[in-house]
């Protein structure tokens, strides 16, 4: 058994609900003896103005974790994994996932669906992807970019600077605010970050860590991980790319929901993936994908 473990994170609740949830794991299976939280702040929550473009993209929310524990201060890292860049540091890798939480993004507007909401409505989100794809969904919603924690961006809402709000699902329920959920987007109309839902864990590729979390989660969201990851990776998707891309479980099977666009073109599209030809189709969709790039 372990001694200890520091686990850095984020400060804000989320991240500190994904540490807590990750320590949980590590004492209740009985896999160290004592587990210590370490909050950081990272450029993205030092610096709200800007966008992500700006600052320099996902890594913005990483970059101070990970050189921690390039320098050992902590012994893993904690990150929502669709904030990992698709380059990690040489030093480093992800060495497990957690379970995943819904996978879907939601709107949180009052009580009022989509379509319901007023011509012109004024509707919140700082991502690209779910930008572009509510403007296929409504062409004449007002998009106004937004950055700060689950609450505040909530708190937009019913203060009624905003008719509504994007965000992803999972945020929502792990922090127990599923009551301010106004409809789920389906993966196929709205698809998702890779990796929305999940939680990744990071650590020094110099530690045998890896063992410690083989019960973390299930064999089919290592495999959706892994493929969801493989898709970022090749893609090189990034928050300057309006990109998606999702497995979901369907039967003995897989249904992909992927899109992509390069500002002239658009790849958009829903497909049934064999559980035995994965490897094949996945990357026949990655091929089809970067021919847009």
């Amino acid at each position: 058994m372990i001694n200890k473990i520091k686990i850095g994170t984020r400060g804000s609740s989320l991240a500190l609900w994904q540490a807590n949830f990750v320590k949980d794991f590590l004492k209740k299976n009985g896999l160290v003896d004592s587990v210590e939280v370490v909050e950081y702040k990272t450029t993205g929550d030092i610096n709200l103005e800007d966008n992500l473009d700006v600052l320099g993209g996902k890594g913005v929310f990483v970059k101070e974790i990970e050189e921690a524990l390039i320098r050992k201060e902590i012994d893993i890292a904690v990150h929502s994994y669709k904030d990992l860049p698709s380059e990690l540091p040489d030093d480093l890798e992800i060495i497990a996932t957690s379970p995943r939480e819904d996978c879907r993004d939601v709107l949180i507007s009052k009580n009022i669906q989509l379509k319901d909401l007023p011509v012109n409505c004024k509707i919140g989100t700082g991502s690209k992807r779910r930008t572009f794809q509510l403007n296929q969904l409504r062409d004449d919603i007002e998009i106004v970019p937004i950055r700060g924690n689950i609450e505040t961006r909530v708190r937009k809402v019913f203060d009624n600077e905003l008719d509504a709000i994007i965000l992803a699902g999972a945020a929502l329920i792990r922090l127990g605010l599923t009551s301010k959920i106004s409809s789920f987007f389906p993966t196929e109309k709205m698809v998702p970050s890779p990796l929305q839902g999940f939680i990744a864990i990071e650590a020094r590729k110099d530690r045998d860590l890896a063992n410690l979390f083989s019960p973390f989660c299930s064999d089919i969201d290592k495999v959706i991980s892994k493929y969801e990851r493989r898709a970022l990776v090749s893609l090189n998707g990034s928050c300057f790319l309006p990109f998606g891309f999702n497995l979901m479980n369907y039967k003995k099977d897989f249904i992909c929901s992927y899109f992509l666009n390069n500002n002239q073109k658009t790849i958009k599209n829903s497909v049934i993936i064999k559980n035995e030809s994965i490897d094949y189709q996945i990357d026949s969709i990655i091929s089809e994908l970067s021919t847009i790039l």
